[in-house]
């Protein structure tokens, strides 16, 4: 749940981006009326996202055993490589994204008018709302149905912190959030590229390798309750949910879990641009009074 929550509220947050920067632009150029648009678009691309997962639920539910295994690895280390270009996009393009959107709300205004300006937040939130589905499929095949939970409240939490920018009562340090969020989510990663192979070497992929090198799994308590530090217990399954914890992986687990950690380790903790990440706030500061965060 607690994963469920952070991917959601920085998904979310950036959702808010997209939406304040557009409402800003439009409220700037004295154009506030078109701001039932913007949201036309927000409304549409909800509704689609939810068809999307609408489908992938369908062809869960009606796949077999072996299949299920092949699609849930699949699709978990999908959300794991989108996961992976979502932080290095980030890192590359985040000081780019208020003026880019600027300049393609002004564009799109300029050349299709109200309805372009609907088509850009439709594509824009569309985006982060696929991003969000499917990580949300890859967390309910390893958590369970209490990631909705987590999912709700991290949605929640983005849109209240959204309206707050908007109306100059929240001015948020994107820079730093984004930053903590990514190491975060580097981990969060890894753990899914594992958990993916080892979906799919329980369907009988992947065979590479002895396909558990420990198990440190403590044995079940006196009355058969499962120990906290088991992957099944408490401890346990909260580091499996936030960062991959498996008391008996394969090799090819480890080795691709560890893999990924220093690759991405290595390219995020690179010296980092000056302003990587917009600051929206700070775009509005001048128009109304805004308190830090």
């Amino acid at each position: 749940m607690i994963a469920a929550l952070i991917i959601a509220l920085r998904e979310g947050l950036e959702i808010a981006l997209v939406v304040v920067i557009m409402l800003a632009y439009l409220r700037k150029s004295n154009q506030s009326a078109m701001n039932g648009y913007v949201f036309s678009g927000l409304a549409l691309a909800g509704i689609t996202s939810l068809l999307i997962g609408g489908g992938i639920v369908a062809i869960w539910g009606s796949v077999e055993e072996v299949v299920l295994e092949i699609f849930e690895g699949v699709l978990v280390i999908i959300a794991s490589l989108l996961l992976t270009t979502m932080i290095v996009w980030m890192k590359r393009k985040g000081k780019e994204i208020s003026s880019d959107i600027e300049a393609s709300t002004e564009g799109k205004l300029q050349t299709e008018g109200r309805w372009g300006l609907a088509l850009l937040s439709f594509a824009l939130v569309l985006r982060e709302g696929v991003e969000i589905v499917l990580f949300t499929a890859a967390l309910v095949i390893r958590e369970g149905y209490q990631t909705y939970i987590g999912l709700t409240l991290g949605l929640v939490l983005a849109a209240g912190v959204g309206i707050g920018i908007y109306q100059g009562s929240l001015e948020i340090r994107f820079r730093t959030f984004f930053k903590w969020t990514s190491a975060f989510l580097i981990l969060f990663a890894a753990g899914m590229l594992a958990y993916g192979i080892h979906e799919l070497q329980e369907a009988g992929f992947l065979l590479i390798g002895p396909l558990e090198i420990w198990n440190i799994n403590p044995p079940a308590l006196p009355g058969g309750a499962v120990h906290p530090l088991h992957e099944d217990g408490f401890i346990g399954g909260l580091a499996r949910s936030l960062f991959g914890y498996n008391g008996n992986p394969s090799a090819l687990e480890v080795e691709s879990y560890l893999s990924y950690l220093l690759v991405m380790g290595i390219y995020f903790f690179k010296k980092r641009e000056k302003n990587s990440v917009p600051s929206v706030s700070k775009d509005l500061k001048d128009e109304t009074p805004s308190k830090r965060l």
